[in-house]
C-alpha cells in the first residue's frame, strides 16, 4: 500500500502499567486527525474526529486499537466502547472557562510568554514542555473545577479508573478489568498505583474519593453527571482490590461515566482546602509552583514508571496565554511547546514542524418547539422546514472552513457506539420538496411565494443566543432565505439566554443550541422531561418512540444497547424533533512533542512523548 501523507503510526506507547495509542508525526504534510473536545449542558458546547482511511496509512505501521491488558470475558462483560465524558458535556460547558485561542485578537507577542524554547529533535530526558492555557484555571481541586484548564492541569497530576481515547475503545488506567450489569459496574484496580508521596492506592482509597465527590456539600460539578446524584451505592475490597458501584435504577454506560471521575488520595480529602492548591493524585506530575493568572509548573514523579517507547517530559510548564495573536506567535517562536488554537486563528500558524489533531469545538443543533401552540407542533411543518434547509450550505456559511458536518446527535469522536450515522432518517434537502409536503397538508402558495392555510401565514420564530458570534449569525440568516425559498417566513429573534426563554415558556418555534452530550442516556435526560402545565420546559418532546426505545436501552449493555439507542436516536428524526447541523473543531500542535487525545479533547498525559 501507498502512503499517501506523512502520517505514521507507531507502536502504542505504554507507560508503568497503561497503554495508549500513539499519533501521528509531525511533517510538512502532517494528517490532521479530527478528535472530540468538550461537552456542554442544556446552555453548553462540544467536537470533532476521523479515523484514518487505510489509504492514508503506510502498509503495516497502523496498529489496532490497543486495550488494557487482556482478561476473560463473560456475557456481562463490556469490552467497552467507550464513549467521552459520559456527561461531563452536560454540566462542563456551562461552567467552562475555555479560553481557546481562536478569536485572532491582537496582542503583545510577548506577553505570558517566556523565553523562546531551543526546537528539541532528539528524545530529552530533562525536557521541560511549555503548555499554553486559554484561561487561568482558579482553584486546582479535580472534583469541583470543571473548567477546560482545569481539567487540563488536574489530569497531569491525577488519574481515573479508565480513560476513553478519542474513537477508540475505554483503555483502563486504575483499574485493569470492569464487568457491567444494567445496575452495577465494578471495577478492579490494577496493581502498582500509588500516590505522590508513595503509599499505595487501595480500593477504600477510590471508594473514598467516589464519597467526596458525592457529597452535596463538596458543591462538584460531576454530581449527576460523572455519578448518579442519587441511588448510588459504593462499596471497596482492599484484599480483592474491587471497588462495586450499585445503582437503584439501570444505568447505561455506567462504566464509561464513571470511569472519568478523577481519583483523590486521601491526604488530599484530609483537608479538602489544600486541593486548591496542592496535588494528592496518583498522576505522573506533581504541582511544584503555582503563579496564579501566569503560570504552573509540574514536575515528573521519579517512583511513577516508565515508557517503552519516548520519554515524558521531566517538567510541564502550564502558561497563561488567552490571546489568539499571541499564542500562534508563540508556537512560532518557540515560547509555546503546545498549544490549543481555534477558528480562523489556525491559517496563521506555520505547520510545518507541527504535529497536529483536531478536537471538536462545539457542536450545533436546530431543536424544534413541539408544545401544543407552536407552529412547529405540525410534523408537516417540521418535515418541510427540514427540507429546505440546505445543511451544507449552512455549514460552509457559519464555519471557516475548520467544522465538520454532524450526522447525529453523538460527536463524531465518541467512543461509546462508535460509526452509528441515523441523518438517512432525516428528510432530504429539496425546496420543490419542501413545498409538495406543504401543498399535501392544505397549505397554499400565493402571487408572493409565502404559504398560507386559511389566510395565514406560515411563520415561525428562530431563537438563538445573541452573543453567539458572526458563525451563528450566518447560519441562522442562511437558514431565514433558505426557508424564504419555501414560502416559510423566519423571525430571527435573538436572546441574551435562549434557555431562559425556552424554560420560561417564551415565545418561539426552533432554536439554534451549541448542547452536546456524549452519551446517548445523557441526551435521554434532556429530552424525555415531562412538560409541566402552563410553564415551559425544553421543547416539550412527546415523541412516545424514542420513548419507549429509551426505556428499552436503559435495560441493555454492550451492542445490543447502542443498537437500541440507535433505534431512539432514528425515532428523534423520524420526527424531526431536531436537525444536526455542523461541529466545530479547535487543533492542539505541538513541536518536539508528540500527543494522544482523549474524547474530551484533552491531551493524555502519558501520551506526552519528548522527540
Amino acid at each position: 500500500m501507498t502512503a499517501t501523507t506523512s502520517l505514521t503510526a507507531t507502536r502504542a506507547i505504554r507507560a508503568g502499567r497503561r497503554v495508549f495509542p500513539y499519533r501521528a508525526q509531525a511533517g510538512p504534510d502532517v494528517a490532521i486527525a479530527h478528535h472530540p473536545a468538550e461537552l456542554a449542558t442544556v446552555v453548553g458546547s462540544a467536537i470533532g474526529w476521523r479515523e484514518p482511511t487505510l489509504s492514508e496509512v503506510p502498509a503495516g505501521e497502523f496498529p489496532p486499537p490497543c486495550h488494557p491488558r487482556p482478561r476473560t470475558e463473560t456475557p456481562m462483560r463490556k469490552h467497552l466502547i467507550l464513549t467521552l465524558a459520559a456527561g461531563v458535556a452536560l454540566a462542563l460547558a456551562a461552567c467552562s472557562n475555555d479560553g481557546d485561542a481562536g478569536s485572532g485578537d491582537s496582542g503583545d507577542a510577548s506577553a505570558g510568554a517566556g523565553s523562546a524554547a531551543t526546537v528539541r529533535t532528539e528524545p530529552d530526558a530533562n525536557a521541560t514542555v511549555v503548555v499554553g492555557l486559554g484561561a487561568d484555571p482558579g482553584g486546582l481541586n479535580p472534583v469541583t473545577n470543571a473548567t477546560t484548564d482545569g481539567r487540563a492541569l488536574a489530569l497531569l497530576a491525577y488519574e481515573s479508573l479508565l480513560t476513553l481515547p478519542a474513537g477508540m475503545d475505554a483503555q483502563g488506567m486504575l483499574a485493569s478489568d470492569w464487568e457491567v450489569t444494567p445496575t452495577s459496574v465494578e471495577f478492579t484496580l490494577a496493581a502498582g498505583a500509588t500516590c505522590s508521596n508513595g503509599r499505595a492506592l487501595k480500593a477504600s482509597d477510590v471508594q473514598a474519593s467516589f464519597e467526596y465527590a458525592a457529597n452535596p456539600e463538596t458543591g462538584s460539578p460531576y454530581l449527576g453527571v460523572y455519578l448518579p446524584a442519587a441511588g448510588l451505592t459504593i462499596e471497596a475490597n482492599d484484599a480483592a482490590r474491587t471497588v462495586t458501584f450499585t445503582f437503584e435504577e439501570p444505568f447505561s454506560f455506567s462504566a464509561e461515566t464513571l470511569g472519568q471521575m478523577l481519583v483523590v488520595c486521601p491526604e488530599g480529602l484530609a483537608d479538602p482546602t489544600a486541593l486548591d492548591s496542592a496535588t494528592f493524585g496518583t498522576g505522573p506530575y506533581q504541582l511544584t509552583t503555582a503563579n496564579a493568572g501566569s503560570d504552573y509548573t509540574y514536575t515528573l514523579r521519579e517512583d511513577y514508571g516508565t515508557t517503552t517507547t519516548g520519554i515524558l517530559p521531566a517538567t510541564v510548564v502550564a502558561k497563561v496565554v488567552p490571546d489568539a495573536a499571541t499564542t500562534v506567535s508563540l508556537l512560532a517562536s518557540g515560547g509555546l511547546d503546545i498549544a490549543r488554537v481555534a477558528g480562523a486563528a489556525r491559517d496563521q500558524v506555520d505547520t510545518a514542524s507541527l504535529f497536529a489533531i483536531d478536537i471538536s469545538a462545539g457542536q450545533s443543533r436546530l431543536f424544534f418547539n413541539l408544545s401544543k401552540n407552536a407552529e412547529t407542533a405540525d410534523l408537516v411543518v417540521r418535515q418541510a422546514i427540514a427540507q429546505a434547509i440546505d445543511r451544507d450550505a449552512v455549514v460552509a456559511a457559519a464555519t471557516d472552513g475548520h467544522a465538520l458536518p454532524l450526522t447525529s446527535m453523538a460527536s463524531s469522536t465518541t467512543s461509546v457506539c462508535v460509526g452509528y450515522d441515523n441523518s438517512a432518517s432525516l428528510p432530504s434537502y429539496g425546496t420543490a420538496a419542501a413545498k409538495e409536503t406543504l401543498a399535501g397538508d392544505s397549505w397554499e402558495f400565493g402571487d408572493d411565494g409565502l404559504a398560507t392555510k386559511w389566510g395565514d401565514p406560515l411563520t415561525v420564530k428562530l431563537l438563538y443566543q445573541e452573543d453567539a458570534g458572526a458563525a451563528v449569525t450566518a447560519a441562522v440568516t442562511t437558514i431565514q432565505q433558505e426557508l424564504a425559498a419555501a414560502g416559510i417566513t423566519v423571525e430571527l429573534t435573538p436572546a441574551p439566554s435562549y434557555s431562559e426563554v425556552i424554560l420560561d415558556g417564551g415565545d418561539w418555534d426552533l432554536v439554534w443550541a451549541p448542547i452536546t452530550a456524549e452519551l446517548p442516556s445523557v441526551w435521554a435526560g434532556i429530552l424525555t422531561a415531562k412538560a409541566p402545565a402552563g410553564g415551559g420546559d425544553w421543547i416539550y418532546n412527546a415523541n412516545e418512540a424514542y420513548q419507549t426505545a429509551v426505556t428499552d436501552a436503559q435495560g441493555l449493555t454492550g451492542e445490543e444497547a447502542c443498537q437500541a439507542w440507535s433505534s431512539a436516536e432514528q425515532a428523534l428524526f423520524d420526527d424531526v424533533d431536531v436537525v444536526p447541523l455542523w461541529e466545530d473543531t479547535a487543533t492542539w500542535y505541538s513541536r518536539g512533542v508528540t500527543l494522544a487525545v482523549d474524547s474530551n479533547g484533552q491531551i493524555i498525559t502519558v501520551s506526552m512523548q519528548v522527540g
